[in-house]
């Protein structure tokens, strides 16, 4: 099956605040994402919202894509990370459950075809901005939830795999410079 955006899901800004070093919801940044789109780098980067901003709040099935800047990409809240509010830059996905798995979607946004489209549909100006207009009418092809599932664990099994492998590659280079380190200094002797 596939879907507009729109079909499937309530679209927001995020919130537009100025951060804090302390507070009760982390204030997500493009700048805490990395290159594997996960929220790798946050420090110093809270607010506190009143009860009437509790729509920014972050809920289980929520997806936020970067519209705004350098790096269009997409990411499905955990619950895990703790309650979360994401800034301006970004849009708010919120998809019903029970049609469309948060995960599933995110994965489908970062994918190579739709990232070109969305790079497309932003292009023009200075700052690559996407209008909420146009991402509502991307399509979205919709397998059925087990099969959405089954894409998401494959894809969350991949990526733990590229950080082992990222782990090891910095722990053979330690280990050769300490093995160079270690031949010069016996030769000197």
């Amino acid at each position: 099956m596939i879907k507009r955006i729109y079909e499937i899901a309530d679209i927001q800004f995020g919130l537009y605040k100025k951060a804090k070093s302390k507070g009760k919801q982390k204030y997500l940044l493009s700048s805490h994402f990395d290159d594997n789109f996960q929220p790798s780098d946050f420090d110093d980067s809270y607010v506190d919202i009143a009860d009437d901003m509790s729509k920014f709040l972050l809920g289980p099935n929520d997806v936020i894509l970067a519209g705004k800047g350098n790096r269009i990409f997409a990411w499905a809240y955990d619950p895990s990370f703790g309650p979360t509010v994401p800034s301006s830059l970004f849009f708010i996905i919120r998809t019903n459950p029970k049609e469309i798995l948060g995960q599933y979607l995110a994965e489908y946004l970062n994918s190579d075809s739709v990232q070109y489209r969305l790079m497309n549909i932003g292009a023009g100006a200075s700052i690559t901005s996407i209008p909420k207009k146009e991402l509502e009418q991307i399509e979205v092809v919709i397998p059925s939830i087990k099969q959405q599932n089954d894409i998401s664990k494959l894809t969350d099994l991949m990526q733990k795999e590229l950080e082992l492998s990222e782990k090891l590659i910095e722990l053979k280079a330690t280990l050769k410079r300490g093995l160079i380190n270690r031949m010069i200094n016996n030769t000197k002797k």
